[in-house]
């Protein structure tokens, strides 16, 4: 009986530190953006949002290792967790597709297209211009077609324009935004922002 008990303790032990380790650790550290260019995100002080969020001091993004990262700054830890969480969540909602190809939320501003009409190649024009993947372009006329090119629709080869940034992580007084690599889950995005992050000071 005893041996029983105390491998039924063990086993909850066990269970409750691997239950809060997925749990990402609160940090009361307040960054500056000069220590969150050290995380060695190309042009991160070059390129600002265009929509101001309410009592962030800095909004900016930049590249590492082939994706964007977005960066918003707060002056206090608080508001990173308040407002910098309501912005996150508006800068990554994905909706289901309803009107046209959109399926980003209305407050997105940074937006990519994911997923193609012609399976595989979005920039396959339609067949219904040529044969196959050959344009006859001798005796054709492109005005009144069906052809729209560069508008987001989906006869440009979009199926859906999704937000850019699709998981989003608040250390102390940043908010830190990433672009998913083809096939990432979030689990390998979360592994990122974890790399991300030991390079702060």
């Amino acid at each position: 009986m005893r041996i029983s008990l105390s491998l039924i303790l063990i086993f909850l032990l066990v269970l409750s530190c691997s239950n809060s380790s997925d749990e990402p650790l609160q940090i009361d550290t307040i960054y500056t953006m000069n220590d969150a260019s050290k995380m060695g995100i190309k042009n991160l002080m070059k390129n600002d949002f265009v929509t101001e969020f309410p009592e962030a001091t800095d909004a900016k993004w930049g590249f590492w290792k082939g994706r964007e990262v977005a960066i918003i700054r707060y002056e206090s830890i608080e508001n990173a967790r308040t407002l910098g969480q309501k912005v996150a969540e508006e800068q990554t909602e994905l909706i289901e597709v309803v009107e046209k190809n959109i399926a980003h939320g209305p407050k997105v501003e940074k937006t990519k297209c994911r997923g193609d009409a012609y399976g595989g190649n979005p920039y396959k024009l339609s067949p219904s211009i040529g044969m196959g993947e050959i344009l006859f372009l001798n005796k054709t006329s492109f005005k009144g077609s069906d052809i729209e090119m560069g508008t987001g629709s989906v006869r440009d080869g979009c199926v859906r324009r999704e937000p850019m940034f699709i998981e989003f992580r608040i250390h102390g007084n940043l908010v830190i935004m990433i672009e998913p690599l083809p096939e990432e889950d979030r689990s390998a995005m979360n592994k990122i922002i974890d790399e991300l992050l030991a390079k702060l000071p």
